[in-house]
């Protein structure tokens, strides 16, 4: 479905693929298929008295699905490429127990909570520690009956390392589901030798006509051994609007508050952003976020200017 809307509904300029012959969706007999991810940057970043300009590869990733027993048995592969060299984001089996409604997965993945947005420079995705960058080991558990949806896991807490304890780390996701709009909350329980980490959310999404709203909010307790508590704080909040097809205008708001306990060490972000998907397969994206931090941090102060290469298949 993602494939088909991405290369025939969302481009600016239409082309039709099946008259060159070129696939919307790579997959042989529907047994084994491939998709791609590249994210190609020109970043500006204008420090205080050191503005700075740098080209780099933000992502580059290859997935993998083999139906070894169609509609009940999968193998699944998310392999980044760059940058960093090689690394697998998520290798896993997939054992769906009734085909759209359930499943069980075990091996390497990201865990369900919140919201999957893309940037895992986010608040809500560096505070909480789930993320791309911190897919952990375990198993995950999913049921969606008509408009529910409810996943949770248990897995080593470890963002992807060997555990050498009998702790683990559980997540678990409950949201309700409609045509034009989402709503859900997220927890998770994570015990480890350095303390515990706690932390909850909710988050929601909403549709009407070109528009689209996305936001979330966490809380997340530190308990540190032999150390005071720690509380932190983060929102993230998102407007997309199609001005005209294959055009999409975004704004979006962060903010962030490392200890609740501490005033005025807050942190906030706005965006604006213009991406125009052009043809199949083909993303531009021109961003410009400002930054405010506390007076002596020049770095989480300077403003950023981010234009975009974005290729999928």
């Amino acid at each position: 479905m993602g494939a088909g809307y991405g290369t025939q509904d969302l481009p600016w300029k239409k082309i039709n693929l099946q008259e060159k012959k070129i696939p919307s969706y790579w997959s042989w007999n529907d047994l084994v298929a491939i998709g791609g991810d590249f994210r190609f940057l020109n970043r500006t970043t204008f420090e205080e008295d050191n503005t700075s300009n740098t080209f780099q590869t933000d992502k580059s990733n290859l997935y993998l699905t083999f139906q070894l027993i169609p509609e009940h048995v999968a193998f699944y592969s998310d392999t980044s490429l760059a940058p960093g060299g090689m690394q697998e984001r998520e290798i896993m089996g997939i054992f769906d127990l009734s085909p759209g409604k359930s499943w069980i997965k075990a091996g390497k993945m990201v865990l369900p909570y919140g919201l999957r947005i893309v940037d895992d420079g986010a608040f809500i995705r560096q505070i909480t520690g789930i993320n791309f960058s911190t897919p952990d080991l375990g198993v995950e558990v999913g049921y969606e009956p008509i408009h529910w949806t409810f996943v949770g896991s248990v897995s080593n807490g470890t963002a992807g390392s060997i555990d050498n304890n009998t702790s683990k780390q559980v997540v678990g996701t409950a949201a309700y589901v409609r045509n034009s709009f989402r709503i859900g909350a997220s927890g998770s329980y994570n015990s480890n030798d350095a303390g515990n980490k706690n932390m909850g959310g909710v988050w929601g999404g909403f549709r009407w006509k070109k528009a689209a709203v996305l936001g979330e909010a966490d809380f997340v307790r530190n308990d540190f051994k032999d150390a005071k508590t720690q509380d932190q704080f983060a929102t993230y909040a998102e407007l997309d609007y199609l001005i005209t097809n294959g055009w999409n205008i975004k704004a979006g708001y962060e903010y962030f508050d490392p200890d609740l306990d501490i005033d005025e060490n807050q942190r906030d972000r706005v965006i604006i952003g213009l991406e125009p998907f052009i043809v199949p397969f083909v993303q531009l994206g021109v961003f410009y976020r400002f930054n405010q931090s506390i007076p002596q941090n020049k770095l989480q102060n300077a403003d950023e200017l981010t234009l975009q290469l974005h290729i999928y298949f």
